[in-house]
C-alpha cells in the first residue's frame, strides 16, 4: 500500500469517526419533528405573534396529501403558503416544538393556515404582501436552507428567523429535498445540485413582479453550494432577470470547498453589493465535512491566521464576519447566525458592525481589506488563484 492510499483510507476513517461522534451527539437530543406539525390547528392564543411563509420546494408531495413532503425530487416546484403563530413565551433565537403534533397555540409553534399555490398564486401572494407592506421598499428575502434539514425543521426556521429580524420583509424558503439524516450528505449533496435550474427560476419568477425591488439571497450551510453554483450559471447565461434585481448575497457557514468557491467567484464577479460570508472556526460541522472531502478547508472554516487575507478580500469584494466566539446556536456551533443575527442584519443593511460591536465575538473585515477589528483568516486560503 503506498502513502497516498494509506493518506486516503485514515482521512475517510477519520470521517466516518466524526460523523459517527456527531451522530451519538444528536442522539442525546430532542427527537426531530414529523410532518404532522405541518397539520393546521383552529385556534391561537392570546398574545402569540403569527408570520406568513411562502415556500418554494423541489421535494416530492406525499401521495393524497397536500400537507406533507416526502425526500424525494419533485420534476418542477410545489409553492406552498403558511400562517405560523409563535407562542407569546416565545425566546429569540428558539423554536417551540410541539411536544405532541399539531401542538398547542400557547405554547408551541403552530401552523394556522396552509394552502398550496401554483405558480401564478405564488407570485400573487408576492405582490399582495407587498402591497401591505409599502414601506419596506419592494425587497424579498429568500433563503435556502442546509443539510439535513427536512421540510417542516426548514419551515419553522424559517418562521423563527422572519419573527425575530427587526426588519419585515416579504419572506421565501426555498426548501430542497435533503434527506434529512445525518448519513445523506453525499445524497444531499446531489439534490442541492438537482435544484439549481429550479432556484433560479423561481428566483426568476420572483424578480418579474413590478413591485418587487429587491431579492436578498441567503443561504446557510450546503445550501450556499445550491445558491453560489445557481449565481454561478446565471451570470454564465447573463440573461436572468433576477440579476437585476439582487441585493445582499449572504453566505452563512458555507459548506463549499475553497477552491471551488474561488472558481465560482471568478465567474459571478463583483455584484452591486460585497457578498456577506459569516464563518467560525470552531464549525464541527463543517469539520466534519472537511474530513469526508479529502481535508480541503470549506469557506465556513478557512480560518488560517495571515493578514494577506486582505488582498483576497479586497479581489473577490467580501464582507467576513467571524463569529468564532459567539457562544449558542447548536452543539455543532454550525447555526450561530442565529445568535448573531441582529448584526448580521446591521452589516447587510449598513455594510458595517454595529456601534461599538452589539454582539461580542463578531468582526468584520470589509471589501477594500481594511480591518475593523481583527486580522481576517479566511482570503489567506483563496489568495494565488
Amino acid at each position: 500500500m503506498d502513502g497516498r492510499s494509506a493518506a486516503g483510507k485514515s482521512s475517510r476513517l477519520r470521517a466516518v469517526i466524526a460523523l459517527t461522534l456527531i451522530g451519538l451527539a444528536a442522539a442525546g437530543c430532542a427527537s426531530r419533528p414529523t410532518g404532522d406539525v405541518l397539520i393546521p390547528v383552529a385556534s391561537t392564543a392570546e398574545g402569540a405573534k403569527s408570520v406568513s411563509i411562502l415556500a418554494a420546494t423541489t421535494r416530492q408531495r406525499s401521495e393524497g396529501s397536500e400537507v406533507f413532503f416526502t425526500n424525494g425530487r419533485a420534476h418542477g416546484i410545489n409553492y406552498e403558503q403558511y400562517a405560523i403563530s409563535l407562542p407569546p413565551s416565545h425566546v429569540a433565537g428558539q423554536i417551540e416544538w410541539p411536544s405532541q403534533a399539531p401542538g398547542n397555540p400557547g405554547k408551541d409553534f403552530v401552523v394556522t393556515s396552509e394552502r398550496p399555490l401554483d405558480e401564478s398564486g405564488f407570485s400573487v401572494a408576492i405582490a399582495q404582501q407587498l402591497e401591505v407592506k409599502k414601506n419596506q421598499d419592494g425587497n424579498v428575502l429568500v433563503f435556502v436552507h442546509g443539510y439535513n434539514t427536512n421540510y417542516q425543521e426548514a419551515v419553522f426556521r424559517m418562521a423563527q428567523l422572519k419573527a425575530d429580524r427587526s426588519y419585515d420583509e416579504t419572506t421565501v424558503l426555498f426548501a430542497w429535498p435533503s434527506f434529512g439524516t445525518l448519513t445523506g450528505y453525499l445524497a444531499d449533496r446531489e439534490s442541492s445540485t438537482y435544484s439549481r435550474d429550479y432556484l433560479e427560476q423561481v428566483l426568476n419568477e420572483i424578480a418579474r413582479i413590478p413591485k418587487v425591488k429587491s431579492i436578498n439571497l441567503v443561504a446557510h450551510s450546503m445550501g450556499n453550494w445550491l445558491a453560489v453554483e445557481t449565481l454561478r450559471q446565471a451570470k454564465l447565461r447573463a440573461k436572468s432577470p433576477f440579476l437585476d434585481k439582487l441585493g445582499n448575497v449572504v453566505l452563512l457557514s458555507p459548506d463549499i470547498d475553497v477552491d471551488v468557491f474561488v472558481s465560482q467567484l471568478d465567474v459571478i464577479g463583483k455584484l452591486k453589493r460585497p457578498i456577506i460570508v459569516a464563518l467560525s472556526k470552531n464549525d464541527l460541522a463543517l469539520a466534519a465535512s472537511q474530513r469526508i472531502a479529502g481535508d480541503i478547508s470549506r469557506v465556513g472554516n478557512a480560518l488560517v491566521d495571515n493578514p494577506r487575507a486582505q488582498a483576497a478580500i479586497e479581489r473577490y469584494d467580501l464582507k467576513v464576519v467571524d463569529l468564532s466566539q459567539v457562544q449558542g446556536g447548536d452543539f455543532l456551533g454550525h447555526s450561530k447566525f442565529i445568535e448573531a443575527l441582529p448584526e448580521l442584519e446591521h452589516i447587510a443593511r449598513n455594510g458595517e458592525t454595529g456601534a461599538g460591536g452589539s454582539a461580542p465575538g463578531i468582526f468584520q473585515v470589509d471589501s477594500a481589506g481594511d480591518i475593523l477589528a481583527m486580522p481576517l483568516r479566511l482570503g489567506d486560503a483563496m489568495l494565488g488563484h
